[in-house]
């Protein structure tokens, strides 16, 4: 396919005829009870952040959308992972199985090249022999892989001058490392370099509500009102376009998910949510605050009402209490405005003195770490108690990082 060019200019990169791309797509065959990225709008945004459950074909099916790029306009694939282990061969040999099972490699290279071969962090076409070993190699790699956590390395010496699709896999994880969204744009920095050309899609089984890649992103209040198997286009102040996609299965797919879930996951247990595909976020119920019971005449007295949280721009308020038959705990919700006098724990940027970072430190730190480790904390709500999660989560992160 001739290559042409943005505004005519090869430094601002290709300029990709997307209805081509999507039409190529759409011929392939994809079952309609799996995502297609010829779904979204590839002309106008740059970041696509799609979550769901599990085995929708999220990222076989970029990784399509990448292989149809790269036969046409020569573009390579940037696939991404948070940590260097995870771009192991231990850890993505399979990454193609369901390509090679239905033979899209042939499909997309019109027959020149039947299976893929790992060398080098890289991916190239091949074909093989009766025995399955590669043969006819292509000389050009479709595929990269890099990760967030060596991005270092790639700084100086690494050129992607067509590494158009940068695919983050799996951005959402138990724990982050300090200001991983800035080391995730840096890692994207050094790929796209200067063109205009590149498009970021960002994907995941969502585990997390309360990411802090939404917040950095500047989507959070924004995708609070999107529904499962729906869509929205958001423009941030500064005018980058992000669609973010709430993917939900079909109608038949869930009939499939159901029998399965009948056979080997029919337990009582929200955090099988994310692997039932009952719900997309696998929020686990947490301890409510208790109501007081009446007959026990049990009573709390309020201790404190000085300390905070703030994290992912939202603060939550740690009541200290006296409970008649709990003892001292801690009951926590979300609040809306601080004091003069606030305690507020956090792990980002010291605004003033109230702000202490982590857990505090001297008998605050102790006193917390005790309550937790003593399970004497309770939540006014299960989002309360996942954010407040992702905190001590993340925090744990940065003694370790």
């Amino acid at each position: 396919m001739k290559v042409s060019y943005i505004k005519g200019n090869k430094e601002y990169g290709i300029k990709y005829d997307w209805k081509h791309i999507k039409k190529r797509m759409n011929k392939l065959g994809i079952p309609d009870d799996v995502f297609n990225p010829a779904s979204c709008p590839l002309e106008y945004c740059k970041y696509f952040v799609d979550v769901s459950e599990r085995n929708i074909g999220k990222t076989t099916n970029w990784l399509l959308l990448g292989m149809i790029m790269n036969d046409d306009y020569g573009t390579v694939i940037q696939y991404v992972r948070q940590r260097d282990e995870n771009i192991t061969p231990k850890y993505t040999k399979d990454l193609f199985n369901t390509i090679l099972e239905f033979d899209y490699v042939s499909k997309v290279t019109n027959g020149k090249y039947s299976s893929v071969f790992y060398k080098s962090r890289r991916w190239y076409y091949c074909n093989t022999d009766e025995n399955g070993k590669p043969i006819d190699i292509a000389p050009e790699h479709f595929m990269f892989m890099c990760s967030v956590e060596k991005r270092e390395d790639l700084k100086s010496g690494y050129n992607a001058p067509t590494g158009d699709l940068i695919i983050y896999d799996e951005f959402i994880n138990k724990y982050y490392y300090p200001n991983e969204f800035c080391e995730f744009s840096d890692l994207t920095k050094t790929i796209i370099r200067g063109r205009r050309a590149p498009i970021i899609a960002m994907l995941a089984n969502t585990i997390n509500p309360h990411s802090p890649y939404y917040n950095e992103l500047m989507i959070y209040d924004e995708i609070q009102t999107v529904r499962t198997g729906e869509s929205k286009l958001i423009t941030t102040p500064k005018g980058t376009k992000i669609h973010y996609c709430k993917i939900g299965a079909t109608i038949e797919k869930r009939k499939k998910n159901s029998i399965i879930n009948q056979l080997f996951y029919g337990f009582n247990n929200p955090l099988l949510a994310s692997i039932t595909g009952d719900d997309e976020y696998a929020i686990k119920s947490y301890q409510h605050i208790p109501e007081l019971d009446e007959e026990k005449k049990e009573s709390v007295e309020t201790i404190s009402r000085l300390i905070y949280i703030y994290y992912n721009n939202k603060y939550v308020r740690l009541d200290v209490v006296s409970h008649s038959t709990l003892g001292i705990c801690i009951y926590i919700h979300w609040a809306t405005r601080t004091y003069d006098d606030s305690v507020i724990l956090t792990a980002e940027y010291r605004y003033d003195n109230r702000y202490l970072y982590r857990y505090g430190t001297g008998n605050l730190e102790k006193f917390l770490k005790r309550m937790i480790a003593e399970n004497r904390i309770y939540y006014a709500t299960n989002d309360v108690g996942c954010f407040v999660e992702n905190y001590f989560n993340y925090v744990k992160m940065l003694k370790t990082y």
